[in-house]
């Protein structure tokens, strides 16, 4: 009975530490500055994170963060090898946007977003199939 119980902790904790490191999944912060009233036509009024990413593969998913509404996102090429339009997708919370990319290239996510307060807003949309970097 020991040993069962040795080798299951054993299988355990190798199926366990697999996923370790593997993380792909992220939340990415938009801040969108106080005044911001413009109205958005072109990709270069979207408001734009500062951290970029780099899809794993083929395609990566793009969902709401919490209190983020309806909007749209759009993907603003950084270092790419090939040059593909990345059209702004329209982004509703609880149902994510999948998108297709260049694998290995660098991004900015943009939100289309007004803030006519006076204070900064803080926005997030969660990430999955990437890697991370800050700008």
């Amino acid at each position: 009975m020991k040993k069962f119980i040795a080798l299951f902790f054993a299988v355990a904790g190798v199926f366990s530490s697999a996923g370790c490191g593997k993380n792909d999944i992220y939340t990415i912060k938009i801040t969108v500055p106080a005044g911001t009233i413009e109205e958005f036509v072109y990709q270069e009024n979207f408001i734009y994170s500062d951290e970029e990413i780099s899809p794993k593969g083929n395609k990566i998913t793009i969902s709401s963060g919490d209190g983020l509404g309806d909007t749209e996102v759009v993907l603003k090429p950084i270092e790419v090898k090939e040059e593909n339009a990345y059209e702004p997708t329209y982004l509703t919370p609880g149902m994510p946007v999948e998108m297709d990319v260049e694998k290995g290239a660098w991004f900015k996510i943009g939100i289309a977003m007004q803030n006519p307060t006076d204070t900064d807003i803080t926005e997030y949309v969660v990430v999955e199939g990437v890697e991370v970097r800050i700008e």
